[in-house]
């Protein structure tokens, strides 16, 4: 059964009345524009009047904020009093959902996860349906094939928030396949206009972000594995930029921590050759691990992938090139 049909059948037979959709923390334009398609999606699915509301329990992201200033009638709250039906998007664990998660683990409420990320074990276990394509560009994608697969029409407004959920996620199409391009041609045919997308994502890097990617490049340690360059590095923040950034400095892989003891972060990152050579995805064979050590959760993409959780910056990194290693040892 097509992830649409599957969709389709499991509203029909719940029936809710009022639906809650989840967004991770820091909601960047993915998850806020793949949530506002859904619920549209929703509506379009029950015949009855049903409350939607999207959820970002830690707020959301700069282009995000920017997004919702351009699509006005974006509603965005950080809590919810109750819901026959939740879901979550772009949210493959939910340590994800911060001051929400020990609620959401908890509750007999029929969970949906629609996701391009490795779901975490947590979720496996509580989820009713999962709708997961980690070949998908974003979770923009998937809502879109949903669209299609069901014979509903993307109308304009909703293909242009789709349309900018793909460019954000891909990497303005760095990380795509040829049925992105379809769908992109599909939405664009639809109304979406790609140029007001590409200007409305553009944010210039603040005066922050840069120096975090230069701290990060003045603390880094450099490991060679056989041909293979890893770096470690610390930032109080931008972990992500900063991660990015080593790898377009020559790094094959790079792991970098950000936050404290309390409340800490790593960002990883790695080439595409070092997956397509070494099959190491970092989101499944590192990450989860990774999340699982520190007390917290991880998980992610095959080059792009995190954790959260507690303890000390530099041992954690150390235990990430440690694990990095060892998955090397077992590849030879």
């Amino acid at each position: 059964m097509l992830m649409g049909e599957k969709l389709r059948v499991f509203i029909k037979n719940l029936n809710p009345y009022s639906c809650a959709i989840l967004c991770h923390h820091n909601a960047d334009p993915d998850a806020i524009c793949s949530a506002y398609a859904l619920s549209k999606l929703i509506k379009k699915l029950l015949n009855h009047k049903v409350e939607v509301r999207i959820i970002a329990p830690e707020g959301i992201s700069l282009p995000s904020r920017r997004l919702i200033e351009c699509i006005s009638e974006i509603n965005i709250y950080d809590d919810f009093d109750e819901s026959d039906l939740i879901f979550m998007v772009d949210t493959c664990t939910f340590i994800q959902l911060g001051t929400l998660c020990e609620r959401i683990k908890s509750c007999n409420i029929p969970i949906i996860v629609i996701d391009h990320h490795t779901p975490h074990s947590d979720i496996l276990e509580k989820a009713s349906l999962l709708i997961i394509d980690e070949n998908a560009s974003s979770t923009s994608e998937i809502i879109c094939n949903i669209f299609n697969e069901l014979g509903f029409k993307i109308e304009e407004k909703i293909a242009f928030a789709l349309l900018i959920g793909i460019i954000y996620d891909s990497r303005r199409f760095i990380n795509v396949s040829s049925r992105t391009f379809r769908i992109v041609s599909n939405l664009i045919d639809a109304g979406a206009n790609y140029s007001e997308a590409l200007k409305l994502l553009y944010i210039p890097m603040d005066i922050s972000e840069r120096i975090a990617r230069l701290k990060a490049a003045q603390r880094l340690k450099i490991h060679r594995v056989n041909n293979w360059i890893i770096i470690t590095s610390h930032v109080s923040s931008f972990e992500a930029s900063a991660a990015r950034a080593l790898i377009d400095l020559g790094a094959d892989v790079a792991f970098v921590a950000g936050g404290n003891k309390s409340k800490l972060r790593i960002s990883a990152r790695s080439r595409s050759s070092f997956y397509n050579q070494t099959k190491i995805h970092l989101g499944k064979d590192l990450m989860e691990e990774i999340g699982a050590r520190i007390n917290g959760a991880g998980g992610g993409h095959a080059t792009a992938a995190g954790a959260n959780g507690i303890g000390d910056p530099e041992e954690v990194l150390e235990l990430c090139v440690k694990l990095l290693v060892e998955k090397l040892g077992q590849n030879n």
